[in-house]
């Protein structure tokens, strides 16, 4: 108990965080107007969304939107086999909002839970607990933590991402004792 190689190992073997793989947010696609809506949607939609990491594409998936379903169609390659072609379909679920209308949300595919955001980490799209998949923020340490936190601080006060130079106005607005 306690040696070399006890502990979290199966986390530094697998993906790292749910922002190393493809994603597809719900919000985004509603931001879009792509989502179904019951007073101005009718038939459904085709499009397509791409990917690219420093200005370079990395993957596309095109889809069909209709009333209670998203359609994709991609291919899909493991290692230096060869490339497949996988179509996959993902139901909506909606919820009643307080204050009128409904929200769109997800169903994995997997595991049927509402989600929001579905994730490509292997052949298909599905929530980030099916794959397993920790938030960039759950694998920082202590010091990471604190240094994001003074960093976000630094950012509202108008101020750089760097630690070490000063900030010499207070923002209009803020008392001087929060300052």
């Amino acid at each position: 108990m306690g040696g070399f190689g006890s502990g979290r190992w199966y986390r530094y073997g697998k993906t790292t965080a749910t922002d190393d793989v493809k994603q597809i947010d719900i919000r985004v696609l509603r931001k879009w107007g792509c989502l179904p809506n019951d007073c101005d949607f009718h038939g459904t939609r085709f499009c397509t969304l791409s990917w690219s990491r420093d200005d370079q594409p990395t993957g596309s998936v095109s889809y069909e939107i209709t009333h209670n379903s998203l359609h994709l169609g991609f291919r899909y390659r493991r290692g230096c086999e060869g490339w497949e072609d996988i179509n996959q379909t993902i139901r909506f679920d909606r919820t009643r909002c307080h204050f009128g209308g409904e929200r769109i949300w997800f169903l994995c595919p997997h595991c049927g839970a509402r989600v929001a955001v579905l994730y490509a980490a292997g052949t298909q799209f599905l929530c980030r607990h099916c794959y397993k998949l920790p938030y960039s923020s759950q694998r920082e340490s202590y010091t990471d933590r604190m240094n994001r936190k003074a960093r976000k601080i630094r950012k509202r006060l108008g101020g750089t991402n760097n630690l070490f130079e000063p900030i010499w106005e207070k923002p209009k607005g803020m008392h001087w004792e929060t300052f």
